[in-house]
Formats: C-alpha cells, structure tokens, sequence
C-alpha cells in the first residue's frame, strides 16, 4: 500500500494524529514521507484530486473465507415452546337498569 493510504488510515483511527494534521499538516506529510503531488492534492482538499492517487491501487475492502464445514458438536434446536392458550371470551356486561 502507498503511504498516502497509509497516513489516511492513520488519521481515520488515531485522534492524537488527526489534530497534529489540523495544526499543521505539512509536518505530518512530510514525516510520512509523501510525494509532492500527494502533498499538493492533500493540500487542495479536493476529492477528486485525492482519489485520482488511488486510481492504479487495488484496496481491499474486506476478507472472505470459505465455510468452516460442519459443526463439530451437536447442537440440537430448542424443544418448541407451548402455543399459548386462547383469551377466554369476554363475557358481555349485565346492563344495571
């Protein structure tokens, strides 16, 4: 991975990072070792700019694996559970006349 992606995962996750970046962030560039051109589109807060330095990178977005297989122990389902009993039907009320 480059170390612009690198940087940007650390400023993502690490506050401390994140606020020396706002203070002053050409230190932290150039403490990360970046490029000019990654330093200027960093510099230029335009998205496009920034995702133009990804376009020839592969990210993963995440890990798969494949099916473990059969559970080893048995887990056997929950006995059901009882239907519950109907509602005794309501009874009208004498009329107090």
């Amino acid at each position: 991975m480059s170390k612009l992606f690198h940087l940007l995962t650390d400023l993502a996750i690490d506050p401390k990072k994140e606020s020396v970046f706002i203070n002053n962030p050409s230190s932290l560039m150039d403490e990360a070792g970046l490029s000019e051109a990654e330093q200027s589109a960093i510099s230029s807060k335009e998205a496009a700019k920034i995702a133009a330095l990804f376009a020839d990178e592969r990210v993963p977005l995440a890990i798969t694996s494949g099916d473990p297989g059969p559970d080893p122990l048995p887990d056997p389902d929950p006995f059901p559970l009882p239907s519950p009993a109907p509602f005794p039907p309501k009874e009208p009320k004498p009329d107090s006349n």
